[in-house]
C-alpha cells in the first residue's frame, strides 16, 4: 500500500492560542511559537475538530494542547498500523 505522507509541523503559541501547520521553520515566525508535532493534513484537522470539542471557546494550556495532540497521534499510528498489516 502505497502512504502519501505529507506531514508539516504544528506550533502553538498558548498567550493569543493560535495554532500553526506550516513548513516553515519557527525562526521566520514573527511569534514565539512552541513546537507541538508532526501531522498530515487530514490529522491537524482531526486534531482542530477534537481540541475545539474538548475545549471550545476555553483557552487551553500547552501542556492539554500537547497532551491532545499525543494521545491522537497514538491513535492515528495505531490505526495506520492495523491498516498496513492486511
Amino acid at each position: 500500500m502505497m502512504r502519501f505522507n505529507n506531514s508539516r509541523s504544528i506550533y502553538f503559541h498558548e498567550p493569543t492560542q493560535k495554532v500553526r501547520w506550516t513548513t516553515t521553520c519557527s525562526e521566520n515566525f514573527k511569534i514565539n511559537y512552541t513546537y507541538v508535532g508532526e501531522a498530515t493534513e487530514n490529522e491537524f484537522n482531526i486534531l482542530v475538530d477534537l481540541l475545539w470539542f474538548l475545549h471550545g471557546e476555553n483557552d487551553m494550556t500547552y501542556d492539554e494542547f500537547y497532551n491532545v495532540f499525543q494521545e491522537l497521534r497514538f491513535f492515528c499510528d495505531k490505526v495506520m498500523g492495523l491498516v498496513d498489516e492486511e
